[in-house]
């Protein structure tokens, strides 16, 4: 089972609070690097701000309305537009008025108005320029120190103008302000003047063609007769004329049928059916006609009546009958004229339904050749009234364009004039401001490459990445203890746990032991191998530390200097080294004469005796295996000071004759990838790696120190370590 890792139980909050503090931790250990930058930073941007020219800016502002003042009413229309003219319009009107402004050509008129070229452009000895060149160049310069400004939400529009000399910036302004003033008037007093001449030709050409349509039309009414009578009521007259023919050709025709009727039937009778002729009844003495046809019935009854009674050779017989011929004779002379003047009738009918025809025929024939000169006098007078249209149009406009050019009133007016001017650059607080932030940040930058740049391990999370392996503790550096290789700087060091037993190097000490206790929970472990990537990183420190607190905790620790090549372990805990664990390998002397007791209670030490040639082979061999399971029923703990693993194999040897591994490694100096090389070696062979102590932890740097807080350290937590000790 592996040792509980603290930052397993860690909340996100908690990490996340942990990495600032990491990252302030990295700015205050470098803080010197960051304070060197900014102060060069500051003082570049100091001596740069001091040795700038100084530029001043004046701003004179003009108002800009939608239209100009409606001198003489909606009446007259403007012939020059000087606004927007709508809403919708106005932002890109007011855009257009900025850009006019801020433009080349008004900049020149400025400068060449009373001579203000000659303060922008100083006469250069040996250079000789004509006044038009000096005024394009003094353009320029206004030009390139010239800009305006609109508010989106105002008529104002401002002019800003910048320049060495403050009183030429606000005279500059002034003046420009004057510029755009005279040119909006002249823009509107030319524009109108050219517009009026314009339309004084337009009205001549206007006019000419409206005295030809006039003519055209004239000469086409005269042809047609038309002066008199318009084309409208002519085709109305002959309208009604064709309708009133064409009921009078209908009747007659009707007539002259009814006539020819008659005349037919007429015609046909004889003898006494001429009687019942209808001709009797149309002509003009149809009164004697019917006087005479009643005596002839009465008188033919007589005759009947006289026939029957006399007979025929009797002289009233005769007599009656004579009369009755008469009045036969009569009748039928009446028929034969009443029939001539039926024809007569007749034939005045038919002249008429004739007459009547041509008539008609006659005017639809006007009528069809009307319709031509209908489209002809339509295209003329359509003519004509646009001819005159245009002619009132053109006049109007021009009437109105000479009201507009005598108007001097304009959309534009000054709003305040520049009094003054304004030091805009250098500005050394916004310079010293912005080179504080940036250099700041370039230093902050700098101090984070730099402690990225570092491959030494500076944190847990770096030790159990590279290890692959959980962090047992930390060990904080003696502040106390004096600096040196000297035997008496060893011993104060190595002893110091014991020493000091209240220390917070204890506390973190009984909190490995007590880590290990749960490393080892479900696997004894008896014998430690403990080692260290590269040398001089306080592996044989470490070693007695924790042969130390498991003393402490009532067990019997035996501490055996494996290093064959550099041991130590002897002078530190001020035993001889004349009889050791290589007389041990080779037979030479027995356990007791070899393990040596120390000045620490249930501690005891095996020194590495004489220095073999072939270490790894004595460790390699049967021999070394007897020696420690006989140490294992002797010894409660065993603790194997082994040398660096990066050096020689001799620690991988040794991982695979003990129960666990421990590496030490040092804050702040063992890289990465030694520690990463180191654990790879162990992992190779199958080694139990129990986990990684963390040497030489300076708890006073922040970048450090947190962690040693995170582990539970510090003063409030002694009591809890000494009773942990104490229960173990």
């Amino acid at each position: 089972m592996q040792a509980p890792n603290p930052e397993a139980s860690r909340q996100p909050d908690d990490r996340d609070e942990l990495d600032l503090k990491r990252y302030i931790g990295v700015i205050l250990k470098r803080k010197w690097i960051v304070a060197s930058v900014l102060v060069a930073g500051v003082t570049l941007a100091i001596f740069y701000t001091r040795t700038q020219t100084r530029i001043y800016m004046a701003t004179a502002s003009v108002v800009i309305d939608p239209a100009p003042p409606q001198v003489f009413g909606s009446e007259v229309q403007e012939v020059i537009q000087l606004g927007a003219g709508s809403y919708w319009s106005n932002q890109e009107y007011y855009n257009t008025q900025v850009d006019i402004i801020e433009g080349y050509d008004l900049a020149k008129m400025t400068v060449a108005r009373n001579g203000v070229f000659d303060r922008l452009v100083k006469p250069v000895e040996g250079e000789n320029l004509t006044e038009q060149q000096r005024i394009e160049r003094a353009a320029q310069l206004l030009d390139h120190s010239l800009n305006a400004s609109q508010n989106r939400e105002s008529r104002i529009v401002k002019i800003h103008v910048t320049s060495p000399d403050r009183q030429l910036a606000a005279e500059l302004a002034n003046e420009h302000v004057k510029t755009y003033l005279e040119y909006t008037r002249s823009l509107r007093s030319t524009g109108s003047g050219e517009v009026a001449k314009f339309l004084s030709k337009e009205l001549d050409s206007a006019e000419k063609r409206l005295r030809d349509s006039e003519s055209a039309l004239y000469a086409f009414k005269k042809d047609n007769q038309m002066l008199s009578v318009s084309l409208e009521d002519k085709q109305n007259i002959l309208a009604a004329d064709i309708v009133r023919f064409d009921g009078a050709f209908n009747d007659a025709r009707i007539k002259r049928i009814e006539l020819g009727t008659v005349r037919a039937r007429a015609n046909g009778l004889s003898g006494e059916d001429l009687f019942e002729s209808p001709v009797f009844a149309l002509s003009s003495n149809a009164g004697t006609v019917e006087t005479l046809k009643q005596q002839y019935v009465k008188e033919r009854q007589r005759f009947t009546e006289i026939e029957e009674d006399l007979g025929p050779k009797h002289p009233d017989f005769v007599k009656q009958e004579r009369k009755v011929k008469e009045l036969y004779d009569l009748i039928a002379k009446e028929a034969v004229r009443a029939r001539r003047e039926l024809d007569e009738r007749y034939q005045a009918a038919l002249a008429t339904e004739t007459q009547f025809k041509a008539e008609l025929e006659r005017l639809k024939t006007e009528a069809y050749e009307l319709g031509p000169k209908t489209i002809e006098y339509k295209r003329l007078d359509r003519q004509h009234k646009s001819d005159e249209q245009h002619y009132t149009l053109v006049l109007g406009r021009l009437r109105d364009s000479e009201l507009s050019k005598k108007n001097e009133q304009i959309n534009v007016r000054e709003h305040q004039s520049a009094r003054g001017a304004t030091l805009v650059s250098p500005r050394l607080k916004l310079n010293v401001a912005m080179a504080f932030i940036l250099f700041m940040g370039l230093g902050i930058a700098l101090a984070f490459a730099l402690e990225f740049a570092d491959r030494t391990l500076k944190s847990t999370e770096d030790v159990e990445v590279a290890a692959r392996a959980p962090v047992l503790g930390l060990i904080p550096i003696l502040d106390d203890v004096p600096p040196g290789d000297n035997l008496a700087a060893l011993k104060a060091r190595d002893l110091y746990v014991f020493t000091h037993p209240k220390s917070r190097a204890a506390e973190c000490c009984r909190s490995i032991r007590t880590n290990l206790l749960f490393s080892g929970a479900d696997r004894e472990l008896k014998v430690l191998t403990v080692s260290s990537p590269n040398p001089r990183e306080g592996k044989t420190t470490s070693v007695i530390y924790m042969g130390t607190t498991m003393a402490q905790s009532g067990q019997r620790v035996l501490l055996v200097d494996t290093d064959m090549r550099r041991p130590r372990l002897h002078k530190s805990m001020g035993v001889s080294r004349g009889l050791g664990l290589s007389n041990l390998m080779l037979g030479e002397s027995s356990y007791d004469d070899c393990i040596k007791t120390s000045d620490i209670p249930n501690l005891y030490v095996l020194p590495c005796g004489p220095t073999p040639p072939n270490p790894v082979e004595l460790l390699l061999s049967q021999r070394f295996h007897t020696i420690l399971n006989e140490l294992r029923g002797r010894f409660d703990r065993i603790l194997l000071d082994s040398p660096p693993l990066q050096a020689v194999t001799d620690p991988v040897v040794l991982s695979r004759c003990s129960d666990g591994v421990i590496i030490v490694v040092q804050a702040g100096k063992t890289l990465r990838d030694d520690l990463a090389r180191s654990a790879k070696q162990l992992h190779d062979v199958n080694a139990n790696v129990v986990g990684v102590i963390l040497n030489d932890l300076d708890i006073s740097d922040r970048q450090y120190g947190y962690y040693y807080y995170q582990y539970g350290y510090g003063e409030d937590s002694k009591g809890k370590a000494e009773a942990e000790g104490t229960l173990t």
